[in-house]
């Protein structure tokens, strides 16, 4: 009996609240248009909703002279911007230190988002830059109301555990209690994990080399021959290694062949 007091006694309090909270008369009209004095809570729900909560995504391709080099300046200018590079990634050639090419991961404040890229831009040569906006203003409402609504609850909840007087009803609204608050931890994650992707925007940067073959220009007549004849050194040089690598083997097998026939022939003498 106790419990269905309580509960009648909240469910009547929420319903006082939610008629209290209304800014709007049964004539369609608000507070402020029938000359009543704005309050501190309906200005922060005008300024609510002229925010905007966009996520900024960027995507940046770039030639640079010097792979190593450039990806030393892009954490540089990140640090700069205020930002971090979340992920770094490179590739170099087998054999070798050099770095053939890099993509990272940068996120700075969106605020300085435009000035960063223009930043980027100017390490080398830009090949591709795009950028892309994603509007998630209701999204970031609905999680900001269901966070505040949950934590009316938790609050309720704990009033009724506090005047509880028998197990079962004390029983009852524990569980409860720990089913919202599980609930509100995982709202206030997704709503700090929403939050960040607004407040920092991401830059997916990828740094090439000038002299791939994906990036071929016209260099002239004497420079096709110079860079041929480069080429086939090239070729020379990774053929001969090639020989090498193969020699060891072919020595090997005519040892191999070599004492077989030896003991072919003793055999056949014996």
């Amino acid at each position: 009996m106790l419990k269905k007091v309580l509960i009648t006694i909240s469910l009547i309090g929420s319903l006082a609240l939610t008629a209290c909270g209304s800014t709007t008369n049964s004539m369609g009209m608000s507070d402020s248009s029938l000359g009543l004095p704005v309050t501190g809570d309906m200005m922060v729900e005008n300024k609510t909703a002229l925010d905007r909560s966009i996520i900024k995504t960027s995507s940046l391709s770039i030639r640079v002279k010097n792979v190593e080099k450039a990806i030393t300046q892009a954490q540089d200018l990140a640090t700069q911007f205020e930002g971090r590079v979340d992920d770094s990634s490179q590739y170099k050639n087998p054999g070798s230190d050099e770095s053939l090419s890099a993509n990272l991961t940068i996120r700075v404040p969106s605020a300085n988002l435009e000035k960063a890229l223009q930043s980027f831009k100017d390490l080398g040569d830009v090949e591709s830059s795009s950028i892309s906006a994603t509007d998630v203003t209701l999204q970031k409402v609905d999680l900001d109301a269901r966070v505040l609504a949950l934590t009316t609850s938790i609050e309720r909840f704990k009033q009724l555990i506090s005047a509880a007087t028998n197990t079962s009803d004390l029983i009852a609204a524990e569980t409860a209690l720990a089913e919202r608050q599980a609930e509100l931890d995982s709202l206030t994650a997704q709503l700090k994990y929403l939050s960040e992707q607004v407040d920092m925007s991401v830059i997916y940067l990828a740094l090439l080399p000038n002299d791939s073959f994906s990036a071929i220009k016209p260099i002239g007549f004497l420079a096709g021959i110079e860079k041929g004849f480069v080429a086939l050194l090239n070729a020379a040089a990774n053929l001969t290694s090639i020989l090498g690598y193969f020699i060891p083997w072919i020595i090997a097998a005519l040892l191999v062949v070599v004492v077989v026939k030896l003991i072919s022939r003793f055999r056949q003498s014996r």
